[in-house]
């Protein structure tokens, strides 16, 4: 496992990183899943500190905390997004002994987006709820299949 000095030596060697102003380092990653359209769904992986920081701005929430992991290899995070581009949901995987794993997907102010509550009163008059996975659950499945896929394909060279 690479320590942050040791990968921001390399980014600076390779001309991947940009500290900002305030003395942040700016890491770039690579994916190996590509920007993808899914079903109503475009999938597009976030390489870069900058990218995190866009996502956490627009969705309201702190995905931009994860550059280091990131960077390390140890997390990725996709942006799910509409046909037309409108931010859906941030995905975001975590490599573990096992693998790539689904460690959370967060709508804006990280809204619950893969499940939704079905309500419904039976015919006695008893109200019933149920929590019913969303197409977004199915897509980040999916998500994470495809990335264990790619590690497989990756570690079997």
């Amino acid at each position: 496992m690479l320590n942050e000095q040791t990968i921001r030596e390399m980014n600076r060697l390779f001309g991947l990183s940009n500290p900002t102003p305030t003395g942040k380092i700016r890491y770039r990653w690579q994916s190996p899943l590509r920007v993808q359209e899914m079903g109503n769904f475009r999938v597009v992986p976030l390489t870069s500190t900058k990218d995190l920081a866009s996502e956490g701005w627009n969705m309201r929430h702190c995905v931009a905390n994860y550059d280091v992991d990131c960077a390390r290899g140890l997390y990725q995070v996709f942006s799910i997004r509409d046909l037309d581009g409108k931010r859906l949901a941030t995905l975001g995987l975590r490599y573990d002994p096992n693998g790539w794993k689904l460690d959370q997907c967060l709508g804006i102010l990280n809204a619950e987006v893969i499940t939704s509550v079905v309500d419904w009163i039976d015919g006695n008059g008893n109200h019933h709820s149920i929590d019913q996975p969303t197409e977004i659950y199915f897509l980040a499945q999916e998500v994470e299949r495809l990335m264990k896929n790619a590690d497989r394909n990756v570690h079997s060279l």
